[in-house]
Order: structure tokens, then sequence, then C-alpha cells
């Protein structure tokens, strides 16, 4: 598939889940907290390569990320919660994040 089709029905996923998010919060994170980046790269890894073991290997590598990017929810809403403004709050996750994916990737050998 041509990487500008590609790019075109990701983007348009992206923006309107963040348009829905300005009017339904909780439908929004649902949607958003859905598998859908992950579902279009094994969609587009496998139309490309039709290669099950890419797929099998990129799923069990997202199966181990969830625990930094729950890491990552977990900061910003206790960030948010103790009063900090979106930016610190932002770079504060971020930073869990980080660190959290550092150790993820050292355990799963992936450096």
């Amino acid at each position: 598939m041509p990487i500008i089709a590609k790019g075109l029905v990701s983007a348009a996923i992206i923006v309107a889940l963040s348009e829905l998010a300005k009017r339904h919060a909780v439908l929004s994170g649902l949607l958003a907290a859905m598998p859908l980046t992950t579902l279009l790269v094994i969609l587009w890894v496998y139309v490309d390569t039709q290669e099950v073991t890419t797929i099998y290997q990129f799923s069990r590598a997202v199966l181990w990320a969830l625990i930094p990017t729950a890491l990552f929810f977990l900061a910003m809403v206790l960030s948010l919660k103790r009063g900090l403004s979106f930016w610190p709050a932002l770079g504060v996750s971020m930073g869990v994040w980080m660190v959290g994916a550092a150790l993820h990737l050292w355990l799963l050998g992936g450096w």
C-alpha cells in the first residue's frame, strides 16, 4: 500500500479521535485506548509483507510495552490530581514512560 495512503488513513483516525475528545472524553479515551495504532501497524506490515512471524514478534513486544504505557497514564493522572499544571504533568509522565521504556528494552534485549 502506498505510504501516502497509509499516512492519510492513520492521520484521519488521530484527527477524528482528537475532535471526539473535545465532546466526549470518556468515549474518545476508550477508543484511543484501543490498539488503533497497533492495529494499523499490524495491517500495514501484513499487507506489505504477509509475514506472520513479524506480526507475532511485534504483538509480543507491544504486549510488554503496555507496562510503561500504563505507567505514563498513572503518572499523568496522579500529577494532575495533585495540582500540577498540564506541561509539568506531561513532562513527569514522559519521564516516567522513558524510564519504563528503557527498562522494557533492557529486560527484553531490545537495545
